[in-house]
C-alpha cells in the first residue's frame, strides 16, 4: 500500500512537471516543425541540380557566390582580394561577395569535411545554403513576433511565414546560392537585437549618473543587449555591405524616439544609452572588412560604413546631453524638436556633399528607387510596373498583408485613441485618411515624385514618416513598438519600389500578422499560454471560438490554395534554367581556346583562382596574351566559372553601356569603336557570344536599348497585328506579330547570330499594312498598324519585283519578319562562327518556338522564310585580322562575290558566308575575309590560338556580275595573323558553282 502512494505521488509529481515543461517548451516542437516544413518544400528539387560528380545552380549571381566560395576553401578564411577574370580589362573588388555569408558556408565545409572536401561535397552545401538561411530565419521572427503577441500568436505568425508563395520562396530554394536568404536572417537577427535591448533599456534605466559611478551591476543587461545589438547589426552588413539600411533607419528611430522622449517630459538617456553602445561596437566591428578607405557606396565596405553607425552613436550621446541643457535651464520643450530639426538642417548644408552621397547609396543602391537600367534586373523591377496593387499584394501575402496593416494601425493610433484629448482621435482619423490618399492617388504622387526625380513611393515613406513623427509627438511610444513600425515602414516603402525586398517584407507580414492575431485573441480573453490556457478556452462562447476560427483562416487559408498549387510546384519545377544550354559550349571553351594570358603564344597564364592584389587605381596591369570575352552582362559569372575565361560585362552590371553600344552597333566600324571605348589602348577582345534570347524582341533584346542612350525600342521594332475573325464572324485584331527595321537587322548582334558575319539580301517578301483602329483595356480607342494574313503579306518571284510593288504601294515594305532584312546587311570582316551549342532553341525554347512559329502561321509563311540559320541556343564567334584578298580581272565598277561553305560539326549543318567588294576602274578588287579553308591542324590552344569547330568544306568561290569567276584557298595563318601575306585572286572567264546553304528546318532544326 505504502509504495503504490509512494508511486501514485511520483507520477502526480512527473505530470506536473511534464504539464510545465509543456508550457514552457510547447513553442519548440511547434518551430521545429515549421523549419522542417521549409526546408522539405525548398529542397525538394535537389536532384535538379545534381549532374555527374558536380552541381550547377539556378540563376547569374549564385555562380559567383560559388567562385568566392571555391576560393575561400583554399584560402580560408580570407576572401578574394580582387578578381581580374571577370570586367576585362579592369577587373573588380566583388564587394557583396566573397563576404561573411561565403565563409560561414566555407567554414561548415571544411569543419564537416575534415579540411578535406570533395567538389560534388561543397557543391551540395552551396545548393542548400539558400533554404537553411530562409529556415533559419524563422528563429529570429519568432522571437520578435513573441515579445509583441505572445508566443501562441508568434507560431500563427512564423507558419505564414512559412506559407508565403512568392518572392521569399522563390529566392530561397535549393540552388539559387545566393545572399538574399541569409540578408532576411541577418536583418531579421538584427531587428530582434534593438528590439530586446530597447525592451530592457526601457525596464533598467541606464542613465548618465550609472555611467558615471561606473554602476556595471545597473548597467549589465543593458550593457550585453545593446553590445549583442551592435553585433547583430554588423553581422548583417559583413553578409550584406547595403545592409547599412539597417543604420540608416536605426538612426532615424533613435533621433525620432530621443526628441520625443524629451518633448514628453522623460528622459532620453536609457534610449540614447542604447544607440551609443550598440552603434559604437557597429561602427568598429565594420573596421574588421574594411576594404576601401574612402566615403564610398553602400554596396561595398567603405569609411561610409564605419562612419555613419559612429555618427549615430555620436548623436545619440549629443542628443541626450543636449536634453540635460534643457532640464538645467528649464527651457520650453517645445523648443527641443525645433531646435533638432535645426541642427540637422545646418548640418546637412555643411556636409552637403556627405549626405548627397550618403542618400544617393542608400536611395539608388539599397532599394528606394528602380531605374530604367536596373528595371532589366528582374529582381529590381518595380513589383507593381505590370500589375495592380491587389494582384500583387495577394498573389504574395494572400489576406496577412492586410491583416499586417491593420495591426500596425492600430499598434500605431491605439494610445492615441485612447487619449481623452479629442485631438488625438482626430489626429489619428486625418492620418488614416492621408495614408488612403497615398494608395488611392498614386498617379498624383508619381507625378510629384517625377518633378522632384525619385519614386512615389519616396514621397508616400515621407509622408508616412511625417505621420510617425507627428504621432511621437502626440503621445510618447514604447520604444520597441516604435522601433518595429518605423522597420516596417521603410521595408514596405523598399518592397514596393524593388520586388527583390519582398523578401524582408515577408518577415515584416510575419510579424506583424502575429501582433493581429494577438490583438484579436486579447479582445477575446484567450491567453497565449500558462495555467489559464484551459479555463480560458472552456469558457469561451461559441462567437468567440467563431471568431478565433475565422481570424485563422483568414491569415492561412488564402495561403495554402496556392501554396498547395502554384507554391508547390514551383519548388517541383525549380531548376537551374538556360546554363544547362551553355554547358558543351563552356566545355568547348575551357578546353579548345587559349587560356588567358596564353593568346597568340604568350606564355603568362593566369590562374583561374589565384591570389591577386588590389590595384591601386582600380585598373588591373593584364599580362601580354589576356584577353575580354564579349556578351550580354546577364552571362559575365558563367562566363567566368563555366568557360574560365574573362568576360568584358557582368552581372554586377560593369562594362553594360559599352556591351550594350556593341552588340547594337549599326555597323562593323561603330562596334569596333564600342569596344575600344571599353578595352583603351592594351585590351583586346577575342570572342563574342551571342544566344537566341538577345536577338528575340520578346526576351532580351529590349534590355541593352536600355542601356544606350542613344538608341529607342522604336528605331528596331514595331507591333502589328494580323486581322482574324471573330466568334461573330467580324474582322478583329489577333496577337501581335514584331516588324523588325532595318536598324535591327544591322545591329552587331544580330548579324552575327542570325547570318554568321555573312552578307544577306532580303527574299522577295512583301508585308502591307493599313490602320486599325482597336480598343484598349481601359476603354480607350487607339490606332495600330495591322494586316491581313492572307493577302497583307506577299511573296515574289524576284527581288526587283518585291521592290517594284513596296516603291508602289503605301504602307508597304520588304522584308522585316523574322530574320529577312529590309535591305542587304554587309558582311562582317574580322568575325567568324568558331563553336554553336548543341541545343537548338527551336527544340529547346518554348518561348522562341511559340515566337518562331506564330510569326510563320500568322503571316503564312514558311518557317525557312522565318529563320535564316540553325538557331543553336548559343552561338561563339571569333574576332580575328582576317584574311586580305587581293583580287584581279574583274570588269571595271562590278561588283564581285566571295562564297565560302563552312560546316557546323555539332549538328552537320551548313551555312555560306559570302561578302561583297566593287571592282575599280582598273578591274581590282579588294576583301579581308574571316573564315578560312585550310590549315586548321597548325593552330589550336596548344599554340594560343582557336581550336575552331565550324571549318569550310572548300574553297572560296568568286564571281561577278558580269560571269567572271575563280576560287581560292585561305590558309587559317592568314586568318589569324600570323600570316600577314595577302590571297591572290584573279577572275577569269570561267563558270563557277556558288555553294548555298541549307536550311535550318531542312537541317532537322
Amino acid at each position: 500500500m505504502k509504495d503504490a502512494i509512494v508511486d501514485s505521488v511520483r507520477d502526480a509529481t512527473q505530470a506536473d512537471s511534464l504539464g510545465e515543461a509543456l508550457k514552457e517548451l510547447y513553442h519548440v516542437p511547434v518551430l521545429g516543425a515549421v523549419i522542417a516544413f521549409m526546408l522539405a518544400v525548398r529542397l525538394r528539387a535537389l536532384g535538379n541540380f545534381q549532374t555527374n560528380g558536380g552541381v550547377t545552380f539556378r540563376g547569374n549571381d549564385p555562380w559567383y557566390h560559388f567562385r568566392q566560395t571555391s576560393y575561400l576553401l583554399d584560402n580560408f578564411p580570407w576572401t578574394m582580394p580582387f578578381d581580374p577574370l571577370t570586367n576585362y580589362p579592369s577587373g573588380t573588388s566583388s564587394a557583396q561577395f566573397g563576404t561573411l555569408y561565403d565563409q560561414i558556408v566555407s567554414g561548415f565545409i571544411l569543419l564537416t569535411s575534415f579540411g578535406n572536401p570533395s567538389g560534388e561535397y561543397a557543391g551540395v552545401i552551396m545548393l542548400i545554403a539558400a533554404p537553411v538561411f530562409a529556415a533559419a530565419a524563422v528563429v529570429p521572427a519568432y522571437y520578435i513576433a513573441a515579445r509583441f503577441a505572445g508566443r501562441g500568436p508568434a507560431l500563427v505568425g512564423v507558419v505564414v511565414f512559412a506559407l508565403l508563395p512568392g518572392t521569399f520562396l522563390n529566392y530561397s530554394l535549393v540552388g539559387f546560392y545566393d545572399h538574399h536568404a541569409a540578408e532576411v536572417f541577418f536583418q531579421t537577427l538584427g531587428v530582434l537585437g534593438f528590439v530586446v535591448a530597447l525592451s530592457v533599456a526601457q525596464r533598467e534605466q541606464p542613465v548618465w549618473e550609472l555611467v558615471a559611478d561606473r554602476d556595471f551591476d545597473a548597467l549589465r543587461r543593458p550593457l550585453a543587449y545593446s553590445v549583442a545589438a551592435g553585433v547583430a547589426a554588423a553581422l548583417y552588413m559583413w553578409a550584406w555591405p547595403p545592409g547599412i539600411l539597417l543604420v540608416g533607419f536605426t538612426g532615424i528611430f533613435f533621433a525620432v524616439k530621443l526628441t520625443s522622449d524629451v518633448y514628453h517630459g522623460s528622459s532620453p538617456e536609457p534610449i540614447a544609452f542604447v544607440g551609443a553602445v550598440s552603434m559604437t561596437v557597429t561602427g568598429l566591428l565594420m573596421f574588421v572588412p574594411l576594404n576601401q578607405f574612402t566615403i564610398g557606396g553602400a554596396t561595398s565596405n567603405s569609411l561610409l560604413h564605419v562612419v555613419l553607425p559612429l555618427g549615430v552613436a555620436l548623436g545619440c550621446v549629443f542628443l541626450a546631453a543636449l536634453a540635460r541643457v534643457w532640464d538645467d535651464r528649464d527651457i520650453d520643450l517645445l523648443l527641443y524638436p525645433v531646435t533638432v530639426v535645426g541642427i540637422l538642417a545646418v548640418l546637412a548644408v555643411i556636409f552637403s556633399s556627405f549626405v548627397q552621397q550618403l542618400l544617393s547609396s542608400l536611395i539608388t543602391r539599397v532599394g528606394f528607387s528602380a531605374t530604367a537600367n536596373a528595371q532589366t534586373i528582374g529582381e529590381a523591377a518595380p513589383p507593381l510596373a505590370r500589375q495592380s496593387a491587389f494582384n500583387f499584394i495577394y498573389t504574395e501575402y494572400g489576406l496577412a498583408f492586410f491583416t499586417a496593416v491593420i495591426a500596425a494601425i492600430v499598434v500605431l493610433a491605439r494610445p492615441l485613441i485612447r487619449s481623452d484629448d479629442i485631438r488625438d482621435t482626430g489626429y489619428v482619423v486625418g492620418s488614416l485618411a492621408t495614408i488612403g490618399l497615398i494608395y488611392l492617388a498614386t498617379p498624383v504622387f508619381e507625378t510629384i515624385a517625377g518633378v522632384f526625380g525619385t519614386s512615389w513611393q519616396i514621397i508616400g515613406l515621407l509622408i508616412a514618416s511625417g505621420i510617425l513623427v507627428g504621432a511621437t509627438l502626440r503621445h510618447r511610444y514604447d520604444a520597441a513598438e516604435l522601433y518595429l513600425i518605423v522597420w516596417a515602414a521603410f521595408i514596405t516603402s523598399a518592397a514596393f519600389t524593388q520586388v527583390r525586398f519582398n523578401y524582408y517584407l515577408a518577415v515584416v507580414v510575419a510579424v506583424f500578422t502575429a501582433i493581429f492575431v494577438g490583438q484579436v485573441f486579447g479582445y477575446l480573453d484567450v491567453t497565449a499560454a500558462g495555467e489559464s490556457l484551459r479555463a480560458s478556452i472552456q469558457s469561451l462562447e461559441g462567437w468567440q471560438v467563431m471568431v478565433a476560427v475565422a481570424v485563422l483562416l483568414v491569415v492561412t487559408a488564402p495561403l495554402l490554395v496556392p501554396f498547395a498549387g502554384s507554391a508547390w510546384a514551383t519548388a517541383d519545377r525549380n531548376g537551374p534554367g538556360a546554363v544547362t544550354q551553355w554547358d558543351d559550349t563552356f566545355e568547348w571553351m575551357s578546353s579548345e581556346t587559349p587560356q588567358p594570358g596564353e593568346l597568340g603564344g604568350a606564355d603568362n597564364a593566369m590562374e583561374h583562382y589565384g591570389a591577386y592584389d588590389r590595384p591601386d587605381d582600380g585598373d588591373f596591369d593584364y599580362p601580354e596574351g589576356a584577353y575580354g570575352v564579349q556578351s550580354w552582362w546577364d552571362y559575365g559569372h558563367w562566363i567566368t566559372t563555366q568557360g574560365e575565361r574573362i568576360p568584358n560585362a557582368n552581372p554586377f552590371q560593369q562594362g553594360a553601356t559599352e556591351a550594350a553600344n556593341y552588340l547594337l552597333a549599326p555597323s562593323e566600324q561603330e562596334a569596333a569603336d564600342a569596344l575600344n571605348e571599353k578595352m583603351g589602348e592594351d585590351g583586346q577582345t577575342r570572342y563574342v557570344m551571342v544566344d537566341w534570347e538577345m536577338i528575340s524582341p520578346s526576351s532580351k533584346f529590349g534590355a541593352p536599348i536600355v542601356f544606350n542612350n542613344n538608341v529607342s525600342e522604336s528605331d528596331f521594332i514595331e507591333q502589328t497585328y494580323p486581322l482574324v475573325q471573330g466568334q461573330q464572324g467580324q474582322q478583329q485584331l489577333g496577337q501581335p506579330i514584331t516588324l523588325r527595321t532595318q536598324r535591327y537587322y544591322d545591329s552587331q548582334m544580330i548579324r552575327l547570330y542570325n547570318y554568321h558575319g555573312s552578307a544577306v539580301d532580303p527574299d522577295p517578301i512583301v508585308v502591307e499594312t493599313e490602320p486599325q483602329t482597336a480598343q484598349t483595356s481601359s476603354g480607350q480607342q487607339v490606332t495600330v498598324p495591322g494586316f491581313d494574313p492572307e493577302s497583307g503579306v506577299q511573296t515574289f518571284d524576284t527581288l526587283d519585283e518585291a521592290r517594284d510593288y513596296v516603291n508602289e504601294t503605301p504602307n508597304a515594305q520588304l522584308g522585316g519578319i523574322g530574320a529577312n532584312p529590309t535591305e542587304r546587311v554587309d558582311a562582317l570582316e574580322h568575325y567568324r562562327l568558331v563553336n554553336t551549342a548543341e541545343s537548338n532553341a527551336l527544340r529547346s525554347s518554348r518561348d522562341f518556338q511559340s515566337e518562331v512559329f506564330y510569326q510563320a502561321q500568322a503571316t503564312n509563311l514558311d518557317i525557312n522564310q522565318v529563320i535564316k540559320t540553325s538557331p543553336s541556343w548559343v552561338k561563339t564567334f571569333e574576332r580575328v585580322p582576317g584574311a586580305t584578298v587581293d583580287g584581279t580581272g574583274a570588269e571595271p565598277d562590278t561588283e564581285v562575290r566571295a562564297t565560302v561553305e563552312m560546316e557546323i560539326p555539332e549538328s552537320g549543318e551548313t551555312f555560306t558566308y559570302s561578302q561583297y567588294a566593287t571592282a575599280d576602274a582598273e578591274g581590282n578588287f579588294e576583301m579581308t575575309l574571316p573564315y578560312s579553308t585550310t590549315g586548321y591542324d597548325e593552330f589550336g590552344p596548344e599554340n594560343g590560338y582557336t581550336n575552331t569547330s565550324v571549318q569550310a568544306t572548300g574553297q572560296y568561290v568568286f564571281s561577278s556580275d558580269t560571269g567572271e569567276g575563280g576560287t581560292a584557298s585561305v590558309e587559317e595563318a592568314q586568318v589569324v595573323g600570323v600570316d600577314d601575306s595577302a590571297v591572290d585572286v584573279e577572275l577569269t572567264d570561267q563558270s563557277v558553282d556558288v555553294p548555298e546553304s541549307e536550311t535550318a528546318v531542312e537541317s532537322g532544326a
